[in-house]
């Protein structure tokens, strides 16, 4: 009796640590790459630059550098701002109990993604205004000093 309840405690820590362990500090700067994307419409970001799908003069893609900044973590919520040339916006996230799958919003539109590891988010993105509408999936690859 000992030994099974030994054992059931040392599983319970066990189990504690790796959840501990399973939240990724996503604080720092992070680059898009690999990006599939297309806009229909005067987006925020338009001012950033853009050019036209080739064969097709309503759709278009943006040109700007993305930059992400999370600025703050507390456990799985994050926070910071999504900037490219000349346009800022708030971002909110959090992270799944897991640690791999998040969500976040910028200030039009939603993001959902799986961490691939601590350097590598894997995201989608995607809004729908009145005027406008943008979808995305890529890769953010956190910048080290």
């Amino acid at each position: 009796m000992k030994d099974l309840i030994a054992i059931s405690g040392l599983m319970a820590m066990l189990a504690g640590g790796a959840q501990a362990q399973g939240v990724p500090d996503l604080r720092g700067t992070w680059l898009p790459s690999q990006t599939a994307h297309i806009v229909e419409g005067p987006t925020r970001h338009a001012q950033s630059g853009r050019e036209a799908v080739p064969g097709h003069e309503t759709y278009q893609r943006t040109t700007s550098r993305f930059v992400f900044r999370f600025e703050g973590q507390d456990g799985r919520t994050f926070w910071g701002v999504l900037s490219s040339t000349g346009v800022s916006e708030r971002i909110v996230g959090a992270l799944s109990v897991d640690g791999r799958r998040f969500v976040m919003t910028d200030e039009d539109g939603h993001f959902t993604g799986t961490v691939v590891d601590n350097d590598t988010l894997d995201y989608c993105y995607q809004h729908a205004t009145p005027t406008n509408r943008a979808v995305a999936c890529g890769l953010l690859t956190r910048q080290r000093p």
